[in-house]
């Protein structure tokens, strides 16, 4: 006779009821699987994981655009599972909504009237916005959730505060 766990009862269990009333509930499922599979898969962007300069941001802006499309999708393709839950859901929107606002920012046939240098500015700033938009919410997910960050996306995570031990850069 196989024994079951209480974790695997109460997954299937999901209320009970009597005469005089009943209680429903709802365990939340594993998250931290998926937002192991979210910072798994961001580690492998470019985007995220490869500093970039002023004049190599507006170079290689077709490339950073395609990936931060993808991120995207792959982000609504994860919101979509029944695993995520409410809290990484919300994580999960705020990025997606990073990737929107650069993608609205690097709209290359808006922006392709500029000057060049003013161009290369913004594509670079709004590079660096989403990895710091990103970063923070990567580093919040890999808190919640118990998580190694990986090696790539560490650059990406906001700098360590210091207390006033270090001097500081301005």
């Amino acid at each position: 006779m196989a024994i079951m766990k209480l974790g695997d009862v109460l997954r299937r269990i999901k209320g009970f009821s009597t005469p005089l009333g009943g209680v429903d509930w709802d365990v939340p499922l594993p998250q931290r699987a998926v937002a192991d599979k979210v910072l798994v898969y961001l580690e492998d962007r470019r985007v995220l994981t490869t500093v970039r300069g002023i004049p190599e941001a507006l170079h290689d802006a077709p490339q950073c655009i395609d990936s931060v499309q993808k991120i995207r999708e792959t982000l609504t393709q994860v919101l979509m599972e029944p695993d995520t839950g409410d809290e990484l859901a919300g994580h999960l929107k705020m990025m997606r909504a990073a990737c929107r606002k650069y993608l609205d920012q690097v709209d290359l046939d808006r922006i392709s009237r500029w000057p060049h240098e003013t161009r290369a500015v913004l594509v670079a700033t709004a590079l660096g916005e989403l990895r710091g938009a990103l970063g923070i919410q990567i580093g919040i997910i890999a808190a919640r959730y118990k998580l190694d960050v990986p090696d790539g996306l560490a650059a990406a995570l906001p700098a360590p505060d210091t207390d006033g031990d270090e001097p500081a850069l301005w």
